[in-house]
């Protein structure tokens, strides 16, 4: 079993998104897939509301009982992957998320308060970490909402880039992501000809190599 921690000190970055579309394309790869709904706003879980993902999203709040508890409920699964989405912030969830993935990815859009708050997360993430000389968890920014049309849209990678860590294909503003929580799917399954489509399947190629590396 592999594990993809998602987290971001703010919100509105596009964690629910990353988590539910990587999903979909990885079980369309033939793997096994479990979205961990870790945020009390559960737009994982509304997004799996009208059972057509094809996998299984499950809620697991920490307030449900202690962290040792949550970190069992979630290595207990039975899954190729397991997707963790966090709530915003800092938390206890954010650590324990970080402590067992193998994979941590941070979604950052093109805003200066997004990269702003990915850099903070970033440090965190890093001193996370270094508290385990053994781990070979592996970490990506991955640029979200981006419109390349715009000088922000054009310059988010090579921002990212300095914060020195490895930095993925970016996910564009596109409207079929919106569409697909609508329709209750994975974008590769609600438009699997769309440019939503083809950047989700080039991330999940880098997302799988990150993960190869990671010798999970």
């Amino acid at each position: 079993m592999q594990v993809i921690s998602i987290v971001q000190q703010k919100g509105g970055v596009g964690k629910t998104t990353l988590a539910i579309n990587v999903a979909g394309a990885l079980k369309q790869r033939g793997l096994s897939v479990m979205v961990v709904d870790a945020d009390p706003q559960g737009s994982a879980t509304a997004w799996a509301f009208p059972r057509k993902l094809g996998f299984e999203v499950k809620a697991e709040l920490l307030a449900n009982g202690t962290l040792s508890i949550w970190l069992r409920n979630i290595l207990k699964q039975r899954a190729d992957v397991i997707l963790i989405d966090t709530p915003a912030g800092l938390s206890s969830v954010f650590r324990a998320a970080v402590d067992v993935a193998d994979l941590v990815l941070i979604p950052c859009g093109p805003s200066s308060l997004d990269i702003n708050a990915a850099r903070t997360t970033l440090l965190n993430v890093v001193s996370a970490l270094r508290s385990d000389a053994r781990s070979r968890t592996q970490i990506a920014i991955v640029p979200t909402r981006v419109d390349v049309r715009t000088p922000e849209g054009q310059q988010i990678t090579d921002e990212l880039s300095a914060l020195g860590e490895n930095v993925s294909p970016p996910l564009s503003h596109d409207v079929y992501f919106v569409r697909a929580f609508t329709q209750g799917v994975s974008v590769t399954a609600a438009a699997p000809a769309s440019n939503a489509a083809q950047e989700i399947k080039v991330l999940t190629d880098f997302l799988l190599e990150s993960l190869a590396a990671s010798g999970a």
